[in-house]
């Protein structure tokens, strides 16, 4: 049930970029195999960018070639039994990628478990640097 440990890509840095209109299509992939847990997480983060942008088609999907919806990627940075760390990536077509800041969830008293994957996500899709 805990996230599989992973890395990040290094090298890049946290953008201050504001996407002052919001896409009209956007496709979430979050590299979740076979983990129940990222998998929820993934699905909490697109409720969340679906609240965030009513009018947008948000899903998930692992290989959508469609160049003209934006795609956001969860990257799994870091995790335990007792936290996990990610950040979102964004780009649109060929464009380079954008990275959002790492957030981490923790837990002092327990193991991270399933009912914290979704609210997890939603707090990713507040990092997605959405304004106007």
């Amino acid at each position: 049930m805990v996230p599989e440990t992973g890395t990040a890509r290094t090298g890049k840095k946290v953008t201050d970029l504001v996407i002052a209109q919001g896409p009209e299509k956007l496709v979430v992939t979050c590299d979740a195999g076979e983990d129940d847990w990222r998998r929820n997480a993934c699905e909490g983060l697109a409720a969340g960018l679906r609240e965030r942008m009513p009018g947008a088609e948000v899903r998930i999907a692992g290989d959508d070639t469609n160049v003209s919806a934006m795609r956001v990627s969860v990257e799994w940075v870091r995790s335990h039994e007792t936290f996990v760390m990610a950040r979102l990536s964004w780009r649109q077509g060929a464009q380079a990628a954008a990275q959002g800041p790492v957030i981490e969830f923790s837990v002092n008293d327990r193991r991270i478990n399933a009912s914290d994957a979704r609210p997890f996500g939603r707090t990713l899709a507040d990092t997605f640097p959405l304004g106007g």
